[in-house]
C-alpha cells in the first residue's frame, strides 16, 4: 500500500535549477515522436467518423446515436479503474502501440465489411465501444510515459507544446472528418483515420529511449487492491485530493454544458451548424495562445494561482451564453466571447496540472492514480448530464447551462485552498515510493 506521506513534503514550491543552455525539446527525436504520434492520433479521434457512417451511411436513428454514444462512454467507465493498475505493470510504450494498433483495426473493419460484407448498426456499436476502451488505456498510458521520456522540470514545457498541437489540431479535427465525408464518402473518412492511428503507433514504435522496466510486485498482482491503492494514494495526499474534487466538479460542469450547449444554440437560438462548428474551432485558436503563454503566464504567477485563474476565467465568461438574446447575429457573439476568453485560460490550467500529476505521483502509481481520477470525472460527467436534462425540462436550457458555470466555479474555487495556491513550480524531486 503507499505511504499516506503527501509529496507536498517534497517542497513543490523548491526552485530547481536549470541550466541556461540546454538542448531544446524540438531536438529531441524521441519527445518529437511522441508529440507527432499524440497529434495524430488526436486528429484521427476528433475526426468523428463512426458518427458520420451511422447518418450518413446506415442512416441511424437517433436513439441508435445515443447507444453509439453511449457505447463510448461505458468502455471508459468499464475499463478507466483497470486501465491504471495494468498500466503501472506495464511498458507504457507497448500500450500506446498496441492501442494505435487497436483503432487502427477496429476502424479498418468498417470499410471491409462495407466493401466486402454488408455493415450494420451493431458492427459500429462494437467498434465504437472498442475505440473507446483502446481510448483510455491510450490516454493513462500517454500521461504516465511522458516523465520516463524527459526531465521532471521539463514537463510543462513538454505539456505545452503538446496542448498547443492538440488546439491546432482542435481547430481543424472536426472539419476534416465532415469535409472528406461530404467530398467523397464517410467511408473513405474511416480509411483516413485508420491511416492517422497507424502512423501514430509507427512513430511510438520508432521511439529509442529505453523505458525503465515496471516494477515487480512483491505480492502477487490485485487488481481490487491496487485499484483502491489509486485511490488511498490520492486521498493520501492533501495537493492530489484537492485536485480530484476540482476535476470531479468539472466533469458535472463539462457534463451539463456539452450535453446542452449545442441543443441551446440550435434548437433554441437558431444558430446553424456550420457557424456553430466556426465558432467552435474559435476556441481552438485561443487554446493555441493559452498553451504558448503558459509557461509565462506560470512563471509570473505560479502554478496554483494559474490553475485557480484557467478555472475562473472560463467559468466567468461562461455565463454569457445562457445570457445570450435570441436575435442570432447578436447571440453569436455571446458564444464567441467564452471561446476567445475562456478556452486559452482553460489550457493554461489543464497543462500546470497535468504538469503537477506528472511530477508528484511515483511512476509506479501514474496509471492506478490518473485512471483513478479519470473514472471520477466520467462518473461525475454522467451524473453531470443527468441532472442538466431533468433541470432543462422543468427550468429550461439556460437554467441548465447557468448551473453548468456555477459548478464550473465552484471547482476553480477549490485551487484557492494554500495547499494548491502556494504550489509556485513544478517539483524536480522524486516522492517517496513505499508499498
Amino acid at each position: 500500500m503507499p505511504s499516506t506521506a503527501s509529496p507536498d513534503n517534497d517542497a513543490p514550491n523548491q526552485e530547481s535549477s536549470v541550466p541556461a543552455t540546454r538542448k531544446s525539446l524540438w531536438k529531441n527525436p524521441d519527445f518529437l515522436k511522441i508529440w507527432t504520434s499524440q497529434s495524430t492520433s488526436n486528429l484521427g479521434r476528433m475526426m468523428m467518423v463512426v458518427p458520420l457512417v451511422a447518418i450518413l451511411i446506415l442512416e441511424a436513428r437517433p436513439y441508435q446515436m445515443a447507444i453509439l454514444g453511449a457505447a463510448t462512454t461505458t468502455a471508459g467507465l468499464a475499463f478507466g479503474l483497470f486501465a491504471g493498475p495494468w498500466i503501472d505493470r506495464s511498458r507504457r510504450r507497448i500500450v500506446l502501440i498496441i492501442t494505435d494498433f487497436g483503432s487502427a483495426a477496429t476502424l479498418a473493419s468498417v470499410a471491409i465489411a462495407h466493401f466486402l460484407f454488408e455493415l450494420h448498426i451493431e458492427h459500429l456499436y462494437v467498434v465504437a465501444f472498442l475505440n473507446g476502451s483502446f481510448g483510455i488505456f491510450n490516454e493513462v498510458a500517454q500521461r504516465s510515459y511522458l516523465p520516463s521520456l524527459i526531465e521532471k522540470d521539463r514537463l510543462l514545457e513538454a505539456n505545452s507544446k503538446m496542448a498547443a498541437s492538440d488546439s491546432v489540431v482542435e481547430q481543424i479535427g472536426f472539419s476534416v472528418g465532415g469535409f472528406i465525408a461530404q467530398l467523397a464518402s464517410a467511408i473513405a473518412a474511416s480509411i483516413v483515420q485508420t491511416i492517422t492511428f497507424l502512423i501514430s503507433g509507427l512513430l511510438v514504435l520508432a521511439i529509442r529511449k529505453p523505458e525503465p522496466k515496471p516494477e515487480t510486485p512483491e505480492q502477487r498482482p490485485n487488481i481490487r487492491r491496487e485499484i483502491l491503492d489509486g485511490y488511498r494514494f490520492i486521498l493520501g495526499n492533501p495537493t492530489l485530493k484537492l485536485i480530484t474534487i476540482s476535476g470531479v466538479l468539472l466533469g458535472a460542469a463539462n457534463g451539463i454544458i456539452g450535453g446542452m450547449i449545442t441543443l441551446f444554440a440550435i434548437s433554441e437560438i437558431g444558430i446553424q451548424p456550420g457557424p456553430l462548428g466556426i465558432i467552435y474551432g474559435i476556441g481552438g485558436v485561443s487554446s493555441f495562445f493559452g498553451a504558448l503563454y503558459a509557461a509565462r503566464v506560470t512563471n509570473k504567477l505560479g502554478v496554483g494561482p494559474t490553475m485557480a485563474l484557467g478555472l475562473f476565467s472560463y467559468g466567468v465568461v461562461g455565463f454569457l451564453i445562457p445570457l445570450a438574446p435570441n436575435t442570432v447575429w447578436i447571440a453569436m457573439i455571446f458564444f464567441i466571447m467564452p471561446q476567445i476568453f475562456g478556452d486559452g485560460f482553460w489550457v493554461m490550467h489543464d497543462i500546470n496540472k497535468t504538469s503537477l500529476q506528472q511530477a508528484i505521483i511515483p511512476t509506479n502509481y501514474l496509471g492506478r492514480v490518473i485512471g483513478a481520477m479519470k473514472v471520477s470525472e466520467k462518473v461525475a460527467a454522467l451524473i453531470g448530464v443527468s441532472i442538466a436534462g431533468v433541470v432543462a425540462e422543468i427550468f429550461g436550457l439556460r437554467v441548465a447551462l447557468a448551473g453548468g458555470s456555477v459548478i464550473w466555479l465552484m471547482a476553480g474555487a477549490i485551487y484557492l485552498h494554500p495547499t494548491i495556491r502556494s504550489i509556485k513550480t513544478i517539483p524536480v524531486s522524486t516522492p517517496t515510493e513505499n508499498q
